[in-house]
């Protein structure tokens, strides 16, 4: 099953844990919950992505060339917005738009389902590091339980409307047993959990953006279970530690 970021595949997941555990769950996505504004170009890794429809979802800096996005987020060719830090302004100082055509998604996308939630975008050409623009590197070591991270979106916020300005939350990584609990029978080791303290969260509009631990890019923001911001229901994201290789290597010969 091929879900673009159009049809948010997050809402599938959501039928499918109330058919088969009986569970509330209505939906599955992913927006910042009880976050603050970042303070602005903090992240500057941070990468926008719109469609002719606007603004669809995040992703990451990694190399001058190359942005890491959730693979939920296909498109056939993107608007990537870098050095941003409000959506609204127009030619915003430190910031770029740059037309992008070739992304690549992980070959197991989906297999099995909703698993290696992962993609890769070439930008039409490499851009100059500065201030407000910076790639980031990919972590090698796997989340540990505890480590607190920071996540960075655009998405919805607890009151439903969309922020102008990136939000910024910090979450704890949940253990991988509290994360299969949660995600049986979706869940897959190429995923780990974070969050479901405070009610801070992420959900709708925030999929494909960084979730940062210890200076480097631990994660995706794929998914989640449910009204968004529940106490004790932690998030997914795409455990990027599985896949340093195939990143290495696709964007050595792509």
């Amino acid at each position: 099953m091929m879900v673009t970021a159009q049809t948010p595949w997050g809402w599938f997941l959501g039928y499918l844990i109330l058919e088969v555990t009986g569970a509330s769950a209505s939906s599955v996505s992913s927006r910042i919950i009880q976050g603050q504004d970042c303070f602005p170009h903090s992240q500057p890794w941070q990468v926008a992505l719109f469609s002719e429809d606007g603004f669809f979802c995040s992703g990451v800096l990694v190399h001058p060339q190359w942005v890491l996005s959730a693979a939920h987020c296909l498109q056939d060719s993107y608007i990537v917005g870098l050095g941003l830090h409000n959506l609204k302004g127009s030619q915003e100082p430190g910031s770029r738009m740059l037309e992008a055509h070739l992304s690549i998604q992980h070959p197991n996308f989906n297999d099995p389902s909703f698993a290696n939630d992962l993609m890769l975008i070439k930008l039409n050409e490499s851009v100059m590091e500065s201030n407000t623009i910076r790639s980031i590197p990919v972590a090698t070591q796997c989340p540990v339980p505890g480590d607190t991270c920071l996540v960075s979106g655009w998405g919805r916020l607890k009151n439903g409307k969309l922020p102008s300005l990136l939000q910024c939350v910090n979450l704890s990584v949940a253990s991988e047993e509290t994360c299969r609990l949660l995600y049986d029978p979706v869940y897959h080791l190429s995923m780990f959990c974070a969050g479901g303290q405070d009610q801070k969260d992420t959900c709708n509009g925030d999929s494909g953006g960084p979730i940062v631990c210890n200076r480097s890019l631990q994660g995706l923001v794929s998914m989640g279970q449910g009204k968004c911001g529940q106490p004790g229901i932690p998030s997914v994201y795409t455990n990027l530690c599985k896949f340093t290789n195939w990143i290495q290597t696709t964007i050595q010969t792509s």
